[in-house]
Formats: structure tokens, C-alpha cells, sequence
């Protein structure tokens, strides 16, 4: 459970859960899975542009590398999540409350508050998660939140003009084929991306 709770907090599974939405609206024609698609993709984006550069710049050393605080702290902490914490210089702040924190709150923009029962309980679990494996100190998951709903209301006081861009967009014939090379783009980037932090 803790493995599934680990996946659904990062950067794929949001990728994923956007390619689903992108499908589904475009092929059932629902509009609302389509915008939160575009949302998403537009929010994960920038949002990338923000994260990427901070752990690389950053670099502090996460809790189970950092020798100083468990020695102040007088415990061993240990890396219980070695798939998605392995990078020992990138515990700031946290991409699971980063991903997390951005796409619910998108997700529950679109599709109200049956949306945020149903998945606000993520960001604190999350959140939670990260500290208890060891690979993130507090103030990473409360930057992270707070850098993931900052992005989310970027891309929510922009959806009107990203909705009238697309909009406008599918009165071109290469609409369609554009759009799916653009999302086909972006997963792959945003992959690739995940693996290099991985």
C-alpha cells in the first residue's frame, strides 16, 4: 500500500492521470476532462520549470543522508523509499507535494467538491509519507504544498485564456494531430525528466 500511495504522489502518475483526461475528452467529447487536461498539462509544466531548478541549485542533503542532524537528533534515520528517494542532494523542497498538491487542486477547480472529497485527502497523506520515509525534512513538504496550490492558482486565473486558446486552436485542420504530438511531447520530457531525478 505504502509503494501505491508512494507512485500516486509523483510526477508520473499525475502525467498519467493527465493523458487519461486528454483521452477521454477528446474521445467521448467531454469538455470538462478536456480542460482539466489542458490545466494540467499547462500546471505540470511550469511547475517543472519552477522544481527542477530548485533541487539542483538547492541540493540539501535529505534526512537519512544528512549524518549532522541524526547526530543532533540522536536517532538513525534510514531511506525507506529507495526507488523515489535515492538522489541524496535533492530534499528540497518535495516533489510528491509539489505533484500532489497541484493536480488536486486543479482537478478539484474542474470538477468541484466531490473532487476534493475524493482526493484531498492525498496532499496530507502525502505529505505525511515523505517524512515518515526518511527522505524529506518538513520544510520540504510545506514548500513543496506551498509551491504546488501557488502553480495551481497560476494555472486557475489563466484557464480562461488557455481555454479560448485551445478553443480557437480546433478550428485548425492539424488541431487534432498537433495536440497529441504536443501531449506525446510532454510526456516524454516529462519522463525523462522524472528518470534523470530518479
Amino acid at each position: 500500500m505504502i509503494r501505491a500511495l508512494i507512485f500516486t504522489g509523483d510526477g508520473p502518475f499525475w502525467m498519467i492521470i493527465t493523458l487519461a483526461a486528454a483521452l477521454i475528452g477528446q474521445f467521448i467529447n467531454a469538455l470538462s476532462f478536456e480542460r482539466v487536461a489542458n490545466l494540467l498539462i499547462f500546471g505540470l509544466t511550469i511547475t517543472n520549470l519552477v522544481l527542477v531548478p530548485l533541487k539542483k541549485n538547492i541540493q540539501r542533503k535529505r534526512p537519512y543522508a544528512d549524518s549532522q542532524v541524526q547526530e543532533l537528533l540522536n536517532l538513525k534515520i534510514t531511506n525507506r523509499d529507495p526507488d523515489h528517494g535515492s538522489k541524496e542532494l535533492e530534499s528540497f523542497p518535495s516533489g510528491h507535494a509539489v505533484w500532489t498538491s497541484l493536480s488536486v487542486c486543479i482537478i478539484s477547480f474542474q470538477f468541484g467538491y466531490i473532487a476534493l472529497l475524493l482526493l484531498g485527502w492525498m496532499i496530507p497523506a502525502i505529505m505525511y509519507l515523505r517524512l515518515h520515509l526518511g527522505v524529506h525534512y518538513p520544510s520540504d513538504v510545506i514548500a513543496g504544498f506551498l509551491i504546488g496550490i501557488f502553480n495551481a492558482m497560476i494555472a486557475i486565473y489563466l484557464s480562461p485564456t488557455i481555454f479560448d486558446f485551445v478553443a480557437s486552436m480546433k478550428n485548425n485542420d492539424f488541431y487534432t494531430y498537433g495536440y497529441w504530438i504536443f501531449i506525446l511531447f510532454l510526456m516524454i520530457a516529462g519522463f525523462k525528466s522524472w528518470l534523470k531525478r530518479v
